[in-house]
């Protein structure tokens, strides 16, 4: 993979590239790029755990809003999930709608995204029992569709440019090559689609303030809005708004890799081996989606999400004091999910409407039901 930078680097007239070339370059470049790479990637033996791999209530709850949502607003049972992972969020929901709405199950059709080979793979795997599943390389290979769109840490691992304000200049920062390594320089910002972003979004950094600015985000975000006729999208993923981006925490951007469950600050170490990720833009996602014919319905924390969707409806009552049984450690897992400090602190969920006139309710009115033990 180092090489491939390098070429790209060799090629550039200027000898440099961009964050986002080498953050595209680092993840998606075929055959050697982390993504595209025939290795394990989430989980304990991969570099990095998501929601849905830690708690299969998860993927329940998410499925129990899912069929809500299709009887609130009549719409076909079709679902697409775009970064499908291992298949396990996959197998939850359809494992779900079979168990407890075998007719819409009959009529269901589920679309996967994805363009590592290797979860493609994974997700044949692990979705061998179920019928009507569809998995894509690239989101134009998918129809129109009228129903749900969703995904789960996916715009995080979408490239991104960086910027810096130094002396009171905005500069972009590039990558090149310093005595035989991969090095950085800024430059002024001339770029004028991030300088556009910069200013729709309102956006003035401050002194010394780095800043990821997400324009293959908003490129993709037009392209689910272009397949998606009538329905929902539902982001789910951590990051900040505008405001939250001024707070001093931040001042250094987000921009980070994993390796092995590790934190690796220098993002330029060991391309390819590397997961790169950065906090997503929840406000420029809402303004841009307004743009792409989206209607803003609610932006919420995961806790909520999930306490309104219903997950302590999967909570189980046991009396074996055993603090291992498998009871007992779901119950533990449904916990983490919700309670303040746990996994879901650090996600958002970003719903979206597109071509539903009629008036409905967003989430089920629950029933009240005993909370089992943990």
């Amino acid at each position: 993979m180092g090489k491939r930078i390098l070429e790209a680097i060799g090629q550039s007239p200027d000898g440099k590239i961009s964050y986002s070339d080498f953050i595209d370059l680092a993840l998606y470049m075929p055959v050697t790029g982390y993504y595209m790479r025939n290795r394990e990637k989430i989980g304990k033996q991969g570099d990095y755990y998501t929601t849905s791999n830690l708690a299969d209530a998860f993927g329940r709850t998410v499925a129990r809003w899912l069929i809500h949502a299709v009887n609130e607003c009549s719409l076909p049972p079709v679902f697409c999930e775009i970064g499908g992972g291992t298949g396990r969020l996959a197998h939850s929901i359809l494992s779900y709608i079979r168990q407890n709405e075998p007719a819409m199950y009959g009529k269901l059709q589920y679309f996967i995204i994805d363009v590592s080979p290797y979860q493609r793979k994974k997700q044949k795997e692990a979705l061998s029992d179920f019928q009507q599943v569809f998995i894509l390389e690239s989101i134009e290979n998918l129809p129109v569709i009228e129903g749900i769109m969703f995904s789960n840490e996916l715009f995080d691992a979408m490239p991104v440019h960086v910027i810096e304000k130094k002396q009171g200049l905005l500069y972009e920062a590039f990558i090149c090559m310093k005595e035989g390594k991969l090095a950085e320089i800024l430059e002024p910002v001339v770029n004028p689609d991030i300088l556009s972003f910069l200013e729709v979004q309102k956006i003035s950094l401050s002194e010394g303030q780095r800043l990821e600015v997400p324009l293959a985000m908003v490129s993709y975000l037009k392209s689910i809005a272009g397949h998606l006729q009538k329905g929902f999208l539902v982001t789910i993923d951590y990051g900040y708004t505008n405001e939250e981006w001024k707070e001093p925490l931040h001042k250094k951007g987000s921009l980070r890799g994993y390796q092995n469950h590790q934190m690796v600050e220098n993002v330029l170490v060991n391309p390819g081996d590397v997961d790169l990720t950065s906090h997503i833009h929840f406000d420029a996602l809402a303004w841009f989606g307004s743009e792409f014919g989206l209607s803003n319905e609610q932006l919420l924390g995961q806790q909520e999400f999930l306490l309104k969707a219903g997950i302590l409806k999967e909570l189980l009552d046991h009396q074996d004091a055993n603090p291992f049984s498998e009871t007992a450690k779901r119950n533990r897992a449904i916990r983490n999910l919700v309670l303040p400090g746990g996994i879901s602190s650090y996600f958002r969920v970003l719903l979206q409407s597109k071509g539903i006139t009629e008036s409905f309710a967003l989430f089920p009115v629950l029933t009240k039901s005993p909370i089992a033990p943990f």
